[in-house]
């Protein structure tokens, strides 16, 4: 599912009109029109016929304002009891909005412009009696916090009872970076036009969209195309689409050997979870490399998965042992760096003569990704893919850059590490990004406040590994894994609300998680209590 940002969405209207003549009304006609039978089925469900129901109307000057007025016209046509509340004079709307208002006068829809707070009264007493109330004040070409009489308009509407459809986006939701200007709407439904906009996923604007429907309003599916828009969210359609179907004479060395490099005193759990999220993602064998000394710790945790100990480092790797680490992990189809490996100073030099002699696809997380603070461009020097996943604060470390400006720009930061290193970067957090080398940016739909809690990273690391191994690409592997892990927890908030999930909870909960994703029903012991 491909994600505009505002300036994409502009320019697609654009040429929409521009070079393959669909008129800017008729684009118009079919937003509103089809935003007015959403409220329609909305109003039938929630108070009967339409002609017992009342809708309030809010427009701004723009398009926006337009595409309400249109709502207003396809709702009064269906007897609902509308008025419009219009935050400009008629001398100040766009072209096609005027042209708008000027059908709703002949049709005797009550139109009430809000000059001033008697205006804003007026909203306020009308809200108090009304089914439902339409935000088409903005869209999404804001760029600016709200201000003035437009922001105490906002808040009415958000103190009021009365539920909210917002048109395209939240009025003062920057639709490009979901960033909240001042004071935004809190929709109950939005209803998008063409693509998803950027605001639509990222976090917080996503908060305030409510339930989100997307509808074809005549853009050409080629323009769509030409823009080479870069940006997707991850969907059902999408993982489902990179995974396949085993044959019948599939056996474990094809379905891959991950080893997982990692541990150190006191952090033997952080491997040994990863080497669990491998199983269950269907890694055909696992083995977790860990320094000697910890070995017999590893051994008594593990069952299905394998475990070597190597070396004399007291507990921790040393560039000494890897001539040693190397010979063990030749036969890997997929190598993971970092889960347990703890910081200390000889981290950084192990990574940097690890790295460049690894054959085969792999992955730096946790430690291994503080181990590389200050030496990152050694990345550059691999010579297979790398996946690198760091959390806020190790791409902090990572990058050099604060993060408070990573937070502000996690699409642009994870695309600039992605790209200058050529890595495929799992940015984590609320809203997860995945970026390739290539410039390629995707956005993770699944997962949820509760999965807040330790060994979640390794769990996620296991999955992409298990996923790689079993012949995914690494953009591919990232995507999938990253969504199944959220899709995992997921499944378990809603049949348990407000419970916090643990790592182990996901892991074992994969096969649901996978399950769901593919359509298909769980059975069994892992079906629905």
């Amino acid at each position: 599912m491909k994600i505009a940002s505002a300036r994409q969405m502009a320019e697609l209207d654009r040429v929409s009109t521009e070079q393959y003549g669909i008129p800017s009304l008729l684009l118009m006609e079919n937003a509103g029109r089809s935003c007015a039978e959403r409220i329609l089925r909305y109003l039938e469900d929630k108070v009967g016929a339409p002609e017992e129901a009342s809708v309030a109307i809010v427009c701004g000057r723009g398009n926006n304002g337009g595409d309400g007025m249109v709502i207003a016209r396809n709702l009064h046509n269906r007897g609902v009891y509308v008025e419009v509340f219009l935050l400009a004079e008629e001398e100040d709307l766009s072209r096609d909005a005027r042209v708008q208002n000027g059908i709703l006068k002949k049709m005797d829809v009550e139109v009430r412009v809000i000059r001033d707070q008697d205006g804003v009264e007026d909203l306020r007493s009308f809200l108090e009696e009304v089914h439902l109330c339409v935000d088409a004040i903005l869209g999404t070409g804001l760029s600016s916090p709200l201000a003035g009489i437009i922001r105490e308009v906002v808040e009415v509407v958000n103190l009021s009872l009365a539920p909210v459809y917002a048109v395209d986006i939240p009025s003062g939701i920057d639709a490009t970076t979901g960033r909240i200007l001042g004071e935004a709407i809190r929709a109950d439904f939005t209803g998008t036009f063409g693509l998803l906009k950027l605001g639509h996923v990222l976090l917080p604007g996503s908060i305030h969209c409510g339930e989100t429907e997307i509808y074809d309003i005549g853009i050409p599916s080629k323009a769509v195309f030409d823009a080479q828009i870069k940006i997707e969210a991850l969907d059902e359609r999408i993982v489902k689409s990179m995974l396949s179907i085993r044959p019948p004479d599939f056996h474990k060395g094809d379905a891959g050997r991950v080893f997982i490099v990692g541990g150190s005193p006191g952090m033997t759990g952080a491997p040994c979870l990863a080497g669990y999220a491998a199983l269950r993602m269907g890694a055909g064998l696992i083995t977790v490399v860990v320094p000697s000394s910890l070995h017999a710790i590893v051994e008594s945790k593990l069952m299905e998965v394998m475990s070597i100990g190597i070396g004399e480092g007291g507990g921790y790797f040393t560039k000494e042992m890897v001539p040693e680490l190397l010979e063990k992990i030749s036969k890997a189809d997929v190598v993971v760096i970092g889960p347990g490996l703890g910081s200390y100073p000889g981290a950084g030099e192990f990574i940097r003569e690890l790295i460049p002699r690894i054959k085969v696809p792999f992955i730096v997380d946790a430690d291994g990704l503080n181990a590389l603070d200050g030496q990152v461009e050694v990345l550059r020097t691999a010579g297979a893919p790398c996946t690198l996943t760091p959390h806020p604060g190790e791409m902090s470390r990572l990058t050099r850059e604060s993060i408070e400006a990573i937070e502000a720009s996690r699409i642009g930061s994870a695309q600039h590490l992605a790209e200058e290193q050529n890595v495929t970067v799992i940015l984590k957090g609320a809203r997860t990004i995945i970026t390739t080398p290539k410039g390629d940016v995707f956005i993770n739909t699944t997962g949820n406040p509760y999965m807040a809690s330790g060994g979640m990273g390794d769990a996620l690391t296991g999955m992409v590994a298990a996923l790689a191994s079993q012949g995914l690409s690494p953009t591919d592997a990232a995507c999938a894994g990253v969504f199944l892990h959220g899709m995992s927890a997921d499944l378990l908030v809603r049949r348990y609300p407000m419970s916090a999930v643990s790592a182990t909870d996901v892991i074992e909960n994969i096969r649901e998680g996978l399950q769901n994703t593919m359509g298909e029903e769980p059975k069994g012991e892992d079906a629905p209590k």
